[in-house]
Parts: C-alpha cells; structure tokens; sequence
C-alpha cells in the first residue's frame, strides 16, 4: 500500500489476509482496483441512514447495524439476498420478541403517565375566583364593564384561578 494513499481500515483487514506469496504478485494498479473495489468508502459510505452501534453488554460485545436508503439491487441480488440472509431465523425471532418486550416495557410508563395527565386535564374544572380590580374605583365603570360592585370595590367574577 502507498504511504500517500489514506488508511482505509477495511482494505487493510482485507489486504492482511492475503497469502504473501499472492501480495506480491500484485501490481500497483491491481491493489488500487482491490481497494476501489472493497474499500471502506464503496460499501458503507452510499447509505443515507447509516447508524452502527455497540451494545453495552457486560461480558459480551454485540454490534447493532441499521442501513437505509433507495433500493438500488435488481430483482436477481434481491431474490439471492432473500435466500442468502433470510428474516426468518430462530436468532432474528428471538431478537424481535426480545425488542418488542423491552420496547413494550419502556413505552408502557410513558403512555400510562400520557393517559393520567390527559385524564387529570379533562376532568380540572375551570372554576372562577372572584378578584378585585385594583384600577376601578367607579361604581359606574365597574358595571359598564360587566362586573359586580360590591363593599366599594370592583369584583370580576370570572377570573381563573390558576392565571
């Protein structure tokens, strides 16, 4: 590999596994067509979504992969693929019972703490506090703005307790 060319951690795990009597057969031009070929940036870097993550297991290292994007294989790859890696296997069932349960675990709280506070906000009745206005000092004022005159003062009977 050139010291000019940049380190490409999936091209020299490849490269490492070649027989060293096949490594230096190779030309220049046939180990950048190997690299260009199988390369970090031609198989990972062409995904929109693209999230890699450790799960922080004690004892145990386990990696999860989520890849998106636009469907770019023909019907054939696509067909070999669903035969090569199938959905179904006994590991992806016990994985997806496994992630809908803790999924189902964790959102349970949440909507249950959702479902009492719109509970709590659906049965508060809006009462009314009547309150002074401290600005109005006229009887005639007070009743041209539709409040009540009481004990020398202005009241608002419809003022909300919690404002």
């Amino acid at each position: 590999m050139n010291s000019s060319q940049q380190f490409d951690p999936v091209f020299a795990e490849l490269f490492a596994q070649i027989h060293p009597d096949i490594k230096n057969t190779l030309t220049i031009e046939q180990i950048a067509a190997i690299q260009k070929a199988f390369g970090y940036n031609t198989w990972t870097s062409q995904h929109p979504l693209d999230l890699r993550v450790t799960l922080p297991i004690p004892g145990l290292r386990f990696y999860m992969v989520l890849l998106g994007g636009p469907e770019k294989r023909s019907k054939q790859r696509l067909q070999y693929g669903k035969f090569l890696n199938p959905v179904w296997t006994p590991n992806n069932i016990i994985f997806m019972i496994g992630f809908l349960a803790a999924l189902s675990v964790c959102t349970l709280p949440i909507l249950s703490g959702l479902l009492s506070l719109l509970n709590s906000i659906s049965n508060y009745h809006f009462s009314s506090s009547p309150t002074s206005i401290p600005w109005i000092f006229d009887q005639s004022e007070c009743e041209h703005t539709g409040r009540t005159w009481s004990q020398g003062k202005c009241w608002d009977d419809q003022h909300d307790s919690l404002f």
